[in-house]
């Protein structure tokens, strides 16, 4: 991938140079770590370029893979507990992958944006992004200012990632802007969900705020990400957490917790297809094609799915 443009409002040509990137128009310079290119717009991003210099480069909220011997083996197995649940029916990320490898002419090209450790396979140019470091990620950026042309890209997809972005409209902005005319995004965001990334987590849609959030996409198909049983299951676990600031305390009830609720967890498979399900949703997803114009407010409404308790 080397078509970068520069991450600031005029999304000039990038020229690469001795160990940067140089814009041809503002003189900006990008570096590059490890090889890999720095393309953030400090004036619109809470991270900045100084960030990934050094021995001290940002990794992520929640990036720490450097544990080893018994403390990774513990962290794998709480992992594992906390996220073992019933997998979700529907449409998720390797769904629109496929949809839009199916009936593309030729390899589409998709970006991930927050990718952190994902992997896909797929016979597609596909473009891996995070603001921290990893195994696959190959430029550093921001979605506020997102340093690629216009309709450039076949499918975007951003999972578990608005929520962290301090203004998800204008991220929502960008990838318009930087999606093909006909292209698609998904997107999957939480609803009832207990802070996660400390400061790096700033917003929470209900699925209806969801749906008008892509107002400039036309849905394909959209639905719940996770259900009531792994809200209480969350809620319950954080009223433990929240107990004791103690670390050792909260080390053990962190695993406690997940294992007493893993029962609610499973009790999703009772909620599914129930309408009333989406008024206490753990989050949503989104997948829809690129349009014009937006969608009026008034026929976002009639979209709303629930029982309005």
């Amino acid at each position: 991938m080397e078509d970068y443009r520069c991450p600031c409002a005029a999304h000039s040509e990038l020229a690469r140079g001795d160990g940067n990137y140089v814009c041809s128009r503002c003189n900006l310079q990008f570096p590059l770590v490890n090889g890999i290119p720095i393309l953030l717009d400090e004036s619109n991003s809470v991270f900045a370029i100084n960030d990934y210099l050094g021995g001290s480069s940002y990794q992520g909220a929640s990036h720490d893979h450097s544990a080893t011997g018994f403390r990774q083996f513990y962290r794998q197995f709480a992992r594992a507990i906390m996220d073992s649940q019933p997998k979700r029916r529907g449409f998720d990320s390797n769904s629109a992958i496929s949809y839009v490898c199916d009936r593309a002419s030729s390899a589409p090209r998709i970006l991930v944006i927050g990718a952190g450790y994902a992997s896909y396979e797929a016979d597609a140019e596909i473009v891996y992004t995070d603001v921290s470091f990893g195994n696959r990620v190959q430029c550093i950026c921001d979605a506020h200012g997102l340093p690629f042309p216009e309709s450039y890209f076949d499918l975007i997809l951003a999972v578990a990632v608005l929520e962290h972005v301090a203004d998800p409209y204008r991220c929502l902005h960008e990838i318009h802007r930087v999606l093909k005319p006909d292209g698609f995004v998904y997107s999957a965001t939480p609803f009832l969900q207990p802070v996660h990334m400390g400061a790096y987590d700033f917003t929470r849609f209900t699925p209806l705020g969801h749906r008008r959030l892509h107002r400039w996409f036309d849905e394909i198909t959209s639905g719940i990400a996770l259900g009531p049983g792994a809200v209480l299951a969350w809620s319950i676990r954080y009223y433990i957490l929240s107990l004791s600031d103690n670390g050792r305390y909260r080390r053990i009830a962190r695993l406690a917790g997940a294992v007493l609720t893993l029962p609610l967890r499973w009790s999703d498979l009772l909620f599914r297809g129930k309408i009333g399900a989406w008024d206490m949703a753990g989050g949503a997803y989104f997948f829809g094609q690129r349009r014009l114009s937006p969608i009026p407010d008034r026929e976002i409404l009639k979209s709303y799915r629930g029982r309005d308790a």
